[in-house]
């Protein structure tokens, strides 16, 4: 009798848990972090610059003290990660790390713009010498060169120490230096060994420019794709990147499967800024060491897993006495607490080419809610999980699109690239529309210009609505405006030429002949019907954010779609209204 495959082919060929259950002793992964972070001595004067790119939180708990990883027991739990459903499959039912853990453990940002953009190696050397003032070593002759990144060894070297004598300039340089050390062998470790990516670079330039993006859900997704790699990993010292210490953490307070014994943490020392209060983490901030015996703990903590009852579970590690006391005492980090509205939300985190799934719909017991049974099925796609940064398309430009032509499926390759979480520049795609409109205009212009009834005047607006015609058509397949522009072209050429430069207006045209461009004109019962549906469709839509992100007037749910309704109506009766006026 065939065995029931478990998980999706894909997954199922490659994952670990296949070969254990068929008797197969399998490596144990090597946790792919640092706790030598010590070694980059924090001063005291990062402290301000960390604190505007809201940094700061985790920077203090990083710089106080690393704990132990438990090789053994990471290994054990990898081991009963899905891809499929982004969470342990546990006997007590499903858990995974979530947004809530970020924010209490590590006090990073939720709410924000996503971390992305362009993952091209060329002149990456250049951009560290920008970033740091110091261009990283080429490496030894008779080596064949990487572009994986930064070596930490070098970051150690030279900005190891700051200088009690430093000026402004170089203390920015020492302070970038230690948030990149941090991002490489805490935040986001993968299997580049000794290296830190030089990905980040561009959205840490400006501190303050730093504090807008959602760290927090791009740490998750970087997590959340290790954990999906290292779960098919069965090669002699196969790593397991992401960050590692919130794993830990996350395992050591839910779960009673390789938790060291506690000791008391070493007190604190606040410095009066409040993002350097202590987080969740502070209580794990000093253990013993973990198992000896490494062989032997794997076994162990593969039983034990596999004997979890649900009693056994601590569902809600935050609202322990222990906690309790920190938050009255000392006081929590504000961060841990301020985006909590966000912690439940169903939506994909973004961490440059990795896109990944946040599904707390099927954890929901960790939120102190009733589990829904069956949860709702939501696919991580597997097209999603063969993107890296090898693989990765690089942003849409003009040319890409440039000659692509509409089609009713929707299965245009610029359709599904953004299906596949590719990086859209939206600005190249509105200025070409921009472009085809004022061409529009240009030549309902020329055509306009000879009286009526000569034969040269006819001939020019004949040929004027033989090339625009398809043009609007084709594009008013994604757009209801442009699709009443097409309607209305019967009607008024002059009309018609009117509204075409308001809408190359709105595209984001920048020429300085568009001061004759008039806004639309509505009378006070459609402006009042009008802003009430807007009114009403807004306040159907709940904030999604894409690792983090906010996005207006865009929900996943089918009451964010059906506000979308509302408001296409609510834009149709408004321009019903500015066309009567016209006809007036």
């Amino acid at each position: 009798m065939a065995r029931p495959l478990l998980l999706e082919e894909f997954y199922e060929k490659d994952h670990r848990a296949r070969f254990i259950e068929e008797g197969q002793v399998l490596p144990l992964l090597c946790p792919r972090a640092h706790d030598g972070s010590i070694v980059m001595h924090y001063n005291a004067r990062y402290t301000p610059r960390l604190a505007r790119a809201q940094l700061a939180g985790v920077a203090n708990v990083v710089a106080r003290r690393m704990p132990p990883f438990n090789g053994p027991a990471l290994t054990t739990l990898v081991d009963r990660w899905r891809p499929e459903t982004h969470s342990f499959h546990l006997p007590c039912g499903e858990m995974t790390v979530t947004l809530q853990d970020v924010a209490m453990m590590l006090a990073l940002p939720i709410r924000g713009e996503p971390v992305t953009g362009r993952c091209d190696s060329a002149g990456w050397r250049a951009r560290v010498a920008e970033f740091l003032g110091e261009e990283p070593p080429l490496p030894e002759a008779g080596k064949r060169g990487r572009s994986a990144g930064v070596p930490l060894s070098w970051l150690r070297a030279w900005f190891g120490t700051c200088p009690a004598d430093a000026d402004e300039a170089t203390v920015t340089y020492h302070a970038r230096a230690w948030v990149m050390h941090m991002f490489g062998t805490v935040l986001f470790p993968d299997g580049t060994r000794d290296s830190a990516s030089w990905m980040y670079l561009p959205c840490l330039m400006e501190w303050d420019a730093a504090g807008q993006f959602s760290w927090g859900s791009a740490v998750l997704a970087f997590l959340y794709r290790q954990l999906c790699e290292a779960c098919r990993c069965r090669k002699p010292r196969s790593s397991l990147g992401g960050c590692v210490f919130l794993l830990q953490l996350w395992m050591w307070s839910r779960l009673p499967v390789g938790r060291p014994r506690v000791r008391a943490p070493q007190p604190w020392t606040p410095e009066g800024v409040p993002e350097q209060l202590p987080t969740a983490a502070y209580l794990w901030e000093h253990v013993g060491a973990p198992y000896a015996e490494t062989e032997r703990a794997y076994v162990e903590f593969s039983n034990e897993l596999d004997a979890l009852t649900p009693s056994c579970v601590n569902w809600w590690p935050y609202c322990d006495d222990d906690v309790a006391a920190v938050e009255n005492g000392l006081g929590l980090n504000p961060l841990c607490h301020r985006d909590s509205a966000l912690w439940t939300m169903r939506c994909p985190l973004i961490c440059f080419y990795a896109v990944e799934y946040h599904l707390p719909i099927r954890v929901m017991r960790q939120f102190g809610r009733q589990q829904p049974f069956p949860p709702d099925i939501v696919s991580t796609s597997i097209e999603l999980h063969k993107f890296d940064r090898s693989k990765q398309k690089k942003a849409w430009t003009d040319r890409d699109y440039s000659d692509m032509e509409s089609s009713d499926d929707e299965n245009t390759p610029y359709d599904i690239a953004t299906r596949q979480g590719t990086v859209v520049e939206i600005g190249p795609v509105l200025d070409r529309v921009g472009r085809d409109i004022w061409r529009s205009v240009n030549d309902i212009s020329n055509a306009m210009a000879f009286p009526a009834g000569q034969p040269d005047g006819e001939s020019r607006l004949r040929a004027a609505m033989e090339v625009n015609s398809p043009l609007l058509i084709s594009m008013c397949m994604s757009s209801l405006f442009l699709h009443r522009l097409v309607v209305s072209f019967s009607l008024s050429v002059q009309r018609l030429q009117w509204r075409l430069r308001r809408v190359a207006t709105r595209c984001g045209c920048r020429a300085q002949t568009m001061h004759d461009v008039a806004p639309p004109v509505l009378s006070p019962e459609r402006s009042r019907a009008s802003g009430g549906s807007r009114s009403r469709a807004s306040g159907g839509s709940r904030s999604r954010a894409s690792g983090g992100s906010r996005s207006r007037g865009r929900a996943s749910t089918s009451r964010g779609a059906s506000s979308s309704h509302t408001r296409s109506r609510a834009r149709a009766s408004s321009s019903d209204a500015s066309d009567a006026e016209d006809e007036d």
